[in-house]
């Protein structure tokens, strides 16, 4: 089940987020480090009503972010569809141990479900094009191929995706 993130998830956010990032860089995928993110980051979304976790009898498999804003890099994007009002998924963790089970897809389809609520009628996300499991899960959840830039040190140019509501 998909809630809002409370102050005492952190630790396991903290604990998941270190797996996956590990996952992550054995698989090739170098957009997470040591850096970002980190607890600080899940903080501060929880801090602004943006943290989102799944919990599982009582254990945290997932956590998100889902704002009402992009990245920096967000306003020089050609997107197709109208600039505001959207949501946008960030921070996506998923427990490696807990992959293919549809954790990832339901945080896309509770985000549908928020910006309807809200009536914001589009969503965006984004990651980089190493991360070969994100760009699986956007086209799974409806998501739309906008464009692909290259930022900072990353061998692989970062990937953005759209989707109306």
């Amino acid at each position: 089940m998909i809630r809002e993130g409370h102050f005492e998830d952190l630790d396991s956010i903290a604990v998941l987020v270190d797996k996956a990032k590990k996952k992550m860089l054995a698989e090739g995928n170098d957009q997470w480090d040591e850096t970002y993110p980190t607890r600080k980051h899940y903080e501060s979304d929880l801090h602004n009503g943006q943290l989102y976790v799944f919990e599982q009898n009582g254990e945290i498999f997932g956590a998100a972010c889902i704002s009402d804003e992009g990245h920096h890099e967000y306003d020089e994007i050609s997107w197709k569809i109208s600039k505001k009002p959207y949501l946008c998924m960030k921070r996506l963790a998923v427990d490696p141990d807990a992959r293919k089970q549809g954790i990832g897809l339901a945080f896309y389809q509770y985000a549908d479900a928020l910006a309807k609520s809200r009536g914001i009628p589009s969503l965006r996300t984004d990651t980089n094009g190493s991360n070969k499991a994100a760009l699986r899960l956007f086209e799974k959840a409806g998501y739309s191929y906008v464009t692909a830039e290259r930022h900072g040190h990353y061998k692989e140019p970062f990937v953005y995706y759209e989707k109306n509501i």
